[in-house]
Formats: C-alpha cells, structure tokens, sequence
C-alpha cells in the first residue's frame, strides 16, 4: 500500500515539473513556477524518503530513479490521449 502511496507522489511530482514548463500542452498557460515547482522538488525527496523507508538504500535509489525517468517520459503524452 505504501508502495502506491510512493509511486504516486513521485507520478504528481513529475506531473508538476510538467505543468510548470512553458512548453506543456495540458494547459493553455504554464503554472507560475516559484510555488509549483518547489513543491514538486519537496515531493520527490519526500518520495525517496519513502523508498528508502521500504527498501535497502542501493534498491530504493534505483527505483526512485527509475521511475522518475520512466514517468518524465511518459507525462508529456498524456497531452495526447485527450486530443481528438
């Protein structure tokens, strides 16, 4: 259960490093970034401190960066699933 909790959190951390860019096409103008942006900086530390409460440091730093990858990816193609 935590596990999701983690993921999740480091899916809207990513999810806001998005927003806050100025060439996001999710919203018609980028979030301010001062605010957004340091909370997405908060969430991915508070999701590291997460996997590292789950998992040996060597495992959760891997899968931290993992999915921060795997979702930097992803995120910028969620602009296309609503498109017609």
């Amino acid at each position: 259960m935590l596990q999701l909790v983690f993921l999740l959190s480091t899916l809207v951390a990513c999810l806001l490093f998005y927003l806050t860019n100025k060439q996001q096409k999710l919203l018609a103008s980028s979030l301010p970034k001062r605010p957004w942006r340091l909370l997405a900086y908060g969430m991915t530390v508070a999701s590291l401190i997460g996997w590292l409460s789950l998992f040996t440091l060597s495992a959760a730093i891997f899968i931290w960066i993992a999915l921060l990858m795997l979702l930097s990816g992803l995120v910028p193609f969620i602009s296309l699933i609503g498109r017609k």
